[in-house]
């Protein structure tokens, strides 16, 4: 027993936290909870009850890192004027043995006996779990049980990573969806691509700007460009990938995870459009180019 209360305060480096701050977390997974009519006191509830997770996100951010709370009090507001710096997230690079528990977690959720399904499932429970989507899992109660069991939010947020992108590149050489080749480019490149894009930039100025990255995947750019802009879009051919995407945004960027039309405060530049080629080698009919008179 006591050397089992030694792992968990390892695990978890409850000596960082006051009881004040430990109470106040309970207390907002509490009031958090009251918007789904309380959490499930049962894994067979987590049907029942969409965003069930979200208590538990909003409460343990507030303790580590306070993104979700900086982007309500910007939803409420409309606006991004007068929001303040972008709360910092300092990513763990590649090949850190921080990264080791919660990807034990991740992967222990993933393994038993589950089919090569079981990723599918996994990101359908957590959409649900966080509100994304309006369709409860369709899963075997069994893996619902043992997601329920087994998922510990609290490490994946203490330690920031993409940690979904090494579970998909893992599962796809195991045989889950071989065919997608998937090979997420490091943590610690695109740390360095984005401070390259954003050297020099005014903070208040950036957190403006938009970015768009039409190959996401499980997200490995946005991550740490999240530290800098308030907008980006992005999209990939897998589905899987997308998903997981979202999933990660909800975990460390909320303004990429949700993100209303009607907010306020960015620097809009006119779209460059589409027009008609015209003249020049290799123009066929209906070929469509970028106007970019006068940009």
């Amino acid at each position: 027993m006591a050397k089992k209360k030694l792992d968990k305060d390892a695990l978890y480096r409850m000596e960082r936290f006051t009881p004040e701050q430990m109470i106040i977390v309970q207390r907002s997974i509490y009031d958090y909870g009251q918007a789904i009519g309380g959490m499930p006191m049962h894994h067979s509830e987590v049907y029942e009850k969409r965003g069930w997770l979200l208590p538990f996100l909003f409460a343990y951010d507030d303790l580590l890192h306070g993104r979700w709370s900086y982007w309500q009090d910007i939803l409420q507001k409309g606006t991004i004027v007068g929001s303040g710096p972008i709360p910092r997230l300092d990513f763990i690079q590649s090949a850190d043995e921080r990264l080791n528990p919660a990807m034990k977690m991740l992967n222990d959720c993933l393994s038993q006996h589950w089919t090569h399904g079981a990723l599918d499932d996994f990101a359908d429970w957590l959409l649900w779990g966080f509100a994304a989507t309006n369709e409860p899992p369709k899963i075997d109660p069994q893996v619902n049980e043992h997601f329920y069991r087994t998922f510990d939010l609290f490490l994946v947020l203490d330690r920031p990573y993409d940690y979904l992108s090494m579970v998909l590149s893992e599962q796809t050489s195991r045989g889950y969806k071989s065919g997608l080749g998937y090979f997420p480019t490091p943590m610690s490149i695109t740390m360095l691509m984005a401070e390259m894009t954003m050297a020099g930039s005014d903070p208040e100025k950036a957190k403006k700007q938009s970015f768009m990255e039409p190959c996401v995947g499980c997200g490995a750019i946005m991550l740490p460009m999240s530290n800098y802009v308030l907008r980006g879009f992005a999209s990939d051919i897998s589905m899987i990938a997308v998903k997981l995407c979202k999933i990660q945004m909800y975990w460390y960027a909320p303004w990429f995870a949700f993100h209303p039309e009607s907010l306020q405060g960015f620097s809009d530049e006119e779209a460059i459009k589409l027009v008609p080629s015209f003249g020049g080698r290799g123009i066929v009919e209906g070929q469509l180019a970028l106007d970019l008179v006068g940009v």
